[in-house]
């Protein structure tokens, strides 16, 4: 078996790593929040949805492929919208998941998002 890796966000962490039809993102956040303007949550959470859709695409894979989704929010006040814009990626019924609340290393990061997915089947 072979291990790829998809380029990440900082050099310390791979956007993911695949192996057995199978893909791991590692902790992706909004580009925005490791600049002088990180945005607001609102902005962040979807920031962070579409950095998972390029590391997954990167990958072959996407996010109708998500298996398990794990969501850690900086504030719980923000958990509505979470939701909110989940169910627009994700309507019913969406991957297995958890979401908590935690806070970051960094202050700036309000929301982080990690998944494992299928790799897309070849037809």
């Amino acid at each position: 078996m072979t291990i790829s890796r998809t380029q990440g966000q900082t050099p310390l962490l791979p956007g993911s790593t695949s192996i057995a039809g199978l893909v791991f993102t590692s902790g992706l956040v909004a580009p925005s929040a490791l600049t002088d303007h990180p945005g607001d949550s609102v902005a962040q959470i979807a920031d962070a949805l579409a950095e998972l859709r390029r590391v997954l695409a990167e990958a072959d894979s996407d996010t109708g492929n998500v298996l398990r989704l794990e969501c850690f929010l900086a504030d719980a006040a923000d958990f509505a919208e979470w939701n909110r814009q989940y169910l627009q990626v994700w309507p019913d019924p969406g991957p297995a998941r958890t979401t908590l609340v935690s806070k970051f290393a960094n202050s700036s990061i309000l929301v982080e998002i990690q998944v494992i997915a299928a790799r897309r089947t070849s037809s």
